[in-house]
């Protein structure tokens, strides 16, 4: 990056209220057009080897992002809008949050704190309040054998997949393609037929054979 474009991001963070902090030992790979278009953005990524990724085209705005552990992984694709939130990939190695290209958020959090991953498809569609956690954050034991139940699970969203506000998603849960998440549901297991409604708490298939425009036809 040229020395000029170094001072114009200093400026621009200042304006914007951009905090953002990369430890020795990690990256952020971001491009100089997508770093001007930050603001709000407060980003941490400390461990070593971790990387923050965001493609061309993206938008990323009133968002908090933390990494840390060993060989994490944050990757926004290319001309997605992250419009407010939290992206947190903590506490272990070798586990990655991936969001495709055009896929827009309003406003959600991400969080894998444990041993599983998050992935979501490409133009996806987010409304406000969404949650997404592939962990419980506390252990729930056998009460004879005193051995944990609640392993973290790896979380899989499908390509087009519009979830609606409010809603949360959980630990194991797999959304295919072409499906619509209703408004508040709690999502916490896999389904396998792509083009379904899938709503309530907790949420069940209420449709089949459905798709989504983001324009109103």
């Amino acid at each position: 990056m040229l020395p000029v474009q170094r001072l114009w991001l200093l400026v621009h963070d200042f304006v914007f209220r951009n905090r953002i902090k990369v430890k020795p030992g990690n990256s952020m790979r971001v491009g100089f057009a997508e770093r001007l278009r930050m603001k709000k953005v407060n980003i941490h990524i400390k461990g070593s080897g971790n990387t923050l990724s965001i493609g061309r085209g993206t938008m990323v705005t009133n968002c908090k992002i933390r990494i840390d552990g060993s060989n994490q992984t944050v990757e926004i694709g290319e001309d997605c809008l992250y419009h407010a939130g939290k992206i947190y990939l903590r506490y272990n190695k070798g586990q990655h949050i991936r969001i495709g290209d055009k896929t827009t958020i309003e406003d959600a959090y991400l969080l894998t704190d444990e041993d599983a991953s998050i992935e979501i498809g490409r133009d996806c569609m987010f409304s406000k309040f969404v949650h997404l956690r592939a962990g419980d954050g506390h252990s729930v034991l056998d009460a004879e054998s005193g051995k944990r139940i609640n392993q973290a699970r790896n979380i899989i969203i499908g390509d087009r997949v519009w979830v609606g506000r409010a809603a949360c998603i959980l630990k194991g849960a797999i959304v295919p393609s072409e499906c619509v998440v209703g408004a508040h549901a709690v999502v916490t297991r896999r389904y396998t037929s792509p083009g379904c409604a899938i709503a309530g708490n907790p949420a069940a298939v209420v449709r089949e054979g459905v798709t989504w425009d983001r324009r109103m036809l």
